[in-house]
């Protein structure tokens, strides 16, 4: 997946085949940021997700971000 890293946010855009994988793809994702306490802004628009991350406590990007990132791309590897 490409990523768009900004001074304050990393920003990613991911098209699927359906709502269904698009929405298994966001529990998968959700599962994982609960465990980290660090979540992402979603937005979808039919079977496209635009991502947005970064730590709102710090004004910026935080380590967190590049792992949730990271974290992201496996699972959209793995399995969609």
């Amino acid at each position: 997946m490409n990523w768009l890293v900004k001074e304050k946010e990393i920003l990613g855009l991911i098209e699927f085949e359906n709502q269904t994988q698009l929405a298994e793809f966001i529990l998968e994702l959700a599962k994982y940021s609960d465990r980290m306490n660090h979540h992402a802004d979603l937005n979808i628009r039919h079977n496209m997700l635009s991502i947005s991350i970064t730590t709102h406590d710090s004004g910026g990007l935080t380590q967190k971000d590049y792992d949730l990132k990271d974290e992201i791309d496996c699972i959209k590897k793995d399995d969609y």
